[in-house]
């Protein structure tokens, strides 16, 4: 065998293993090694009828190891992260319309995911493009979204600061993705309540007024997430003092997640600007889990 013809060590072990699962009758000649792999190992007893399905609807390898794990919808897990690493290069366009700001839904689904089950109420105080109420539905959760300008009928007009309505109570999780800082100025309008028009101490104020109310709402063990990225001209880290922050007025910190934002959101002047003056330009995101507070 020629060297360029030679097949690698890896290469034949996995030859070996789909031969032992796949006589070679059987096996789909229109599909690589990488089809058959994923169906005997995602689903062996309907292996052959997945290739088949694959075949003739076009999947990809990972199009039919999503469809397996998802059972027939090969875009149904498309967005979940099994680790606490949730970076996404682009918005999924079945969560949300373009809007100031917006943020993958695909983070809000996998916060649903993960800390709801089917049924349960998901609020959004600041629902902006509405991706939270998507990702909702999308689940198979209840959802109710508000905003001081909403951008869709199915989001109800109200100030998170004064309150949310009683409709919300119950809910199982309330998910923020506040405005605020130098990363919101221009975005949205002056509306004195908003949150993109406060410094750095009434923005923490309020964002802690906000959390009080979510608390009202949120059933016990309930819990609240919190998009926040530090500021860079705030004094400190604005990550580490929005958690102490709520710390200190009983929330209980569950999780803290990485949500970094993609360089395709960070325009070609700031990334210009940032190679001329030897900077780095921050990415860093979190997404922090906080449980209710006990009562009493």
């Amino acid at each position: 065998m020629s060297k360029s013809h030679k097949v690698s060590p890896r290469r034949l072990r996995l030859l070996a293993r789909v031969a032992e699962f796949f006589a070679p009758a059987t096996r789909r000649e229109d599909l690589s090694l990488s089809h058959h792999l994923e169906a005997m190992r995602g689903a062996p007893e309907s292996a052959k009828d997945w290739l088949e399905v694959a075949a003739a609807r076009g999947w990809s390898s990972e199009q039919l190891r999503l469809a397996i794990l998802g059972q027939g919808d090969p875009t149904k897990y498309s967005w979940l992260r099994c680790g606490t690493f949730w970076y996404f290069s682009g918005c999924d366009p079945r969560f949300g319309v373009e809007y100031p700001g917006r943020i993958p839904g695909q983070i809000a689904a996998n916060a649903i995911h993960y800390f709801t089950e089917p049924g349960d109420l998901v609020v959004d105080p600041m629902a902006g493009g509405g991706s939270t109420l998507d990702a909702a539905r999308y689940l198979g959760r209840r959802c109710l979204g508000y905003d001081l300008a909403p951008a869709r009928p199915d989001i109800g007009h109200n100030d998170a600061l004064a309150g949310l309505p009683r409709e919300a109570g119950g809910a199982r999780l309330v998910f923020i993705d506040p405005p605020y800082g130098s990363i919101a100025r221009g975005k949205y309008g002056k509306h004195p309540q908003c949150l993109s028009n406060l410094d750095e101490r009434s923005f923490l104020d309020a964002l802690v007024r906000v959390s009080g109310h979510c608390q009202n709402a949120l059933t016990q063990g309930g819990h609240l997430v919190v998009v926040i990225q530090s500021v860079s001209n705030w004094t400190g880290n604005t990550v580490f003092r929005v958690e102490e922050r709520m710390s200190a007025h009983g929330w209980q910190l569950k999780r803290r997640i990485q949500i970094p934002i993609s360089h395709q959101h960070i325009s070609s002047n700031v990334m210009r600007w940032a190679r001329d003056n030897r900077q780095m330009v921050n990415t860093d995101r979190d997404l922090l889990v906080f449980r209710k507070p006990p009562c009493g």
